[in-house]
């Protein structure tokens, strides 16, 4: 029975948490609205700034096929992936099904499928892309386009001799551009009130609750997915190098990374956060103090990484097993200690994505 009152009784204290009072004196709840126009709304919008700023150096590209123009587009690429790595926190169950990640960046891709595409020398439009594998197209495919296999220099000189393969780079740019526009419209024009209302005390019918448990999500797949399957630490019989994201380009340490802090912004830097309810739930910050130093060891395990990932799994590097287990550590406080705390329900994870 006393577990029980106390259950019954840290429920009460989420739901008063956030509580404001209108003008009328009545309680209105607004976390929810809050997260989505603090957290999740700047976050797409950006993403869809960065892939509108890469089509149009796409665009330039194709007009002046130039190593100037070839170092900005490969500049833009990482600072799309990069606002992309942040959208992937809040990709909640309802809009993981409708496959935009997936759409926007697969990974691994096929280079046999993409170099297939390129030789049927067709028009590079949504038409054409929408029966293709998301293997052959989105921004894992432009990486293999702008970086080859680990060899820039000679993804230009491929470009500069085929002008199928610089429309594609511009085809696969605008349908990226497509998808954006319309996850920011799902969002907008279908999910945001359905999500701003979903306040049942059951987990998979409560905001709240599906934003924490995608924070869990997501950094159990970085620890599974992006480090413990490459790195042949997860049962594995070796490590499986080309299954890594961004190993092309050499930036897998920095897409995680953004990930991770995307993550610590909104547990706890954000104005709209959750270590604000777990220090009121739990009566002190101790756990949200564990969870601030378990992101500290995670940043300073990848730091101590100063090579690529690729070349840290390919020569034994020991600090890539210190950041499995670092990760390992802040997975167990969010789903366990958190959310505990926060009574709440932790969803199964689907380690085969975001």
């Amino acid at each position: 029975m006393k577990n029980r009152f106390f259950y019954f009784l840290s429920v009460l204290l989420i739901l008063s948490s956030c509580n404001k009072d209108d003008e009328s004196g009545q309680a209105i709840d607004t976390f929810h609205e809050d997260y989505y126009d603090v957290n999740i709304l700047p976050v797409i919008n950006n993403f869809n700034i960065d892939i509108e700023t890469l089509n149009e150096n796409a665009i330039r590209f194709k007009e002046t096929i130039s190593l100037e123009n070839f170092n900005k587009l490969q500049e833009q690429w990482l600072k799309t992936v990069k606002s992309f790595a942040k959208t992937r926190v809040y990709n909640m169950v309802d809009v993981k099904a409708q496959f935009f990640d997936i759409l926007i960046y697969n990974f691994p891709v096929s280079s046999t499928l993409i170099e297939a595409n390129i030789a049927e020398q067709e028009v590079y439009n949504t038409s054409y892309l929408n029966s293709k594998s998301s293997t052959s197209k989105g921004l894992g495919a432009l990486e293999y386009l702008l970086y080859g296999n680990q060899d820039s220099e000679e993804a230009l000189l491929l470009l500069q001799n085929n002008t199928y393969r610089v429309d594609y780079v511009l085809g696969v740019t605008q349908e990226i551009l497509r998808q954006s526009s319309m996850l920011i419209d799902f969002w907008e024009q279908n999910y945001k009130e359905e999500f701003i209302n979903a306040r049942s005390m059951v987990c998979t019918e409560n905001a709240r609750c599906l934003a924490f448990n995608q924070l869990i999500n997501i950094l159990d797949v970085i620890r599974v997915t992006k480090v413990g399957k490459p790195a042949g630490l997860e049962n594995s019989s070796g490590a499986n190098l080309k299954s890594l994201e961004a190993f092309r380009s050499g930036n897998s340490l920095k897409l995680i990374k953004t990930t991770i802090e995307e993550v610590e912004h909104v547990y706890s830097l954000s104005t709209v956060n959750f270590s604000s309810i777990v220090d009121d739930i739990a009566g002190s910050s101790e756990i949200s103090k564990a969870i601030k130093g378990a992101f500290t060891e995670v940043y300073t395990n990848i730091d101590r990484i100063n090579i690529s990932l690729y070349s840290a799994i390919e020569n034994n590097n020991p600090n890539v097993e210190a950041l499995y287990n670092a990760l390992f550590n802040l997975v167990k406080y969010f789903s366990v200690d958190a959310a505990s705390i926060l009574s709440v329900t932790v969803l199964p994870t689907d380690n085969d994505g975001d």
